[in-house]
């Protein structure tokens, strides 16, 4: 086949070509620019809705958070004033075994009253006891109690009911501690 074709035709014919290849590239990279472009906004709206519901979410949790912090704050000072109570509450129960402790063999008590005025003031005990000597081990016990201070001995006397089995009274004065008492 013979090109009859003038050269300058040629030329326009090619041109022509290339002009419509490149306005198809322009063309496509139009509409890939277009799409990168749509779904980078679509993406940025999509993550804008999630902060927001982030958000959102976060101060639901610190209006729900809220109430309770302030009951477990309120709880907690309650169990603070309790404990305050308790470590200032006093068992007579374990106040009379202690004093019971320090009576050595052969002694008992004649009356005791414990009240809520008796601790740091003196206290006068009356105790009975089979043996005059036993007001010495009596008088070493109570030094040694927490629970009591201040011993003084105020006298020994002989008992005039015939038959006791307890023939001796020995009068004392004690202080009876407060801090002694949570034995």
């Amino acid at each position: 086949m013979i090109n009859l074709m003038p050269y300058d035709a040629k030329k326009q014919t090619a041109a022509a070509r290339v002009n419509v290849m490149l306005l198809r590239f322009v063309v496509i990279l139009g509409f890939s620019a277009g799409f990168l472009i749509m779904a980078s906004s679509a993406t940025y709206i999509f993550l804008l809705n999630n902060k927001t519901d982030a958000e959102k979410q976060q101060v639901k949790i610190d209006l729900s958070s809220s109430p309770t912090q302030k009951r477990a704050n309120t709880f907690r000072a309650n169990l603070t004033i309790s404990k305050g109570i308790l470590d200032r509450q006093i068992s007579y129960g374990d106040i009379i075994t202690e004093i019971g402790k320090t009576l050595p063999t052969g002694t008992v008590l004649d009356s005791l009253s414990v009240t809520d005025s008796s601790f740091g003031t003196t206290t006068l005990l009356k105790v009975l006891s089979t043996s005059a000597d036993n007001e010495t081990r009596l008088k070493q016990n109570i030094e040694g109690s927490a629970l009591f201070s201040n011993y003084k001995f105020e006298s020994t006397a002989s008992s005039t009911a015939n038959g006791s089995r307890y023939p001796f009274i020995i009068n004392i004065s004690v202080t009876i501690n407060k801090k002694g008492s949570a034995v």
